[in-house]
């Protein structure tokens, strides 16, 4: 049940952000990158906020360690700089789509992106050597 008004919530806020997006890149001559500064320094105010009003008290999260790891992995080192990155890569375009076409059409290109992964999970099961990778076809 928990899932269900996650993923319910996650949908009314998404469609927030698309119709913000939409007001604020389509209505006035907002920059896009300006745009997205805003969203990322919003998000992570709100984590914060979560992580030092909840996280904290209910101990999810151990910095210690946390930090030990980070000095002793090179590998997760270049993961923590590399990943929000690639965000925020995958932010300008996708709010450069926004300001070109409408939030609609982004969506409707997010959607094809999970196709495209699906099929090409499907296509390295079935044309790969090793069937351990991919997905296999399931029909219920």
């Amino acid at each position: 049940m928990i899932g269900v008004v996650l993923i319910i919530l996650q949908s009314i806020l998404s469609v927030l952000q698309d119709l913000g997006e939409e007001i604020f890149m389509q209505a006035t001559d907002f920059p896009a990158t300006m745009m997205l500064g805003m969203e990322g320094l919003y998000g992570f105010c709100i984590g914060l906020v979560i992580y030092f009003t909840v996280g904290d008290q209910l101990r999810i999260e151990d910095i210690d360690s946390t930090m030990s790891m980070l000095s002793n992995n090179t590998k997760l080192r270049w993961w923590v700089v590399g990943l929000p990155f690639l965000f925020l890569l995958t932010g300008i375009f996708n709010i450069k789509a926004t300001g070109v076409t409408s939030a609609m059409t982004r969506n409707v290109w997010k959607n094809m992106r999970t196709v495209l992964v699906w099929v090409a999970a499907l296509g390295i099961f079935y044309l790969g050597k090793d069937s351990a990778y991919g997905e296999a076809w399931h029909t219920p």
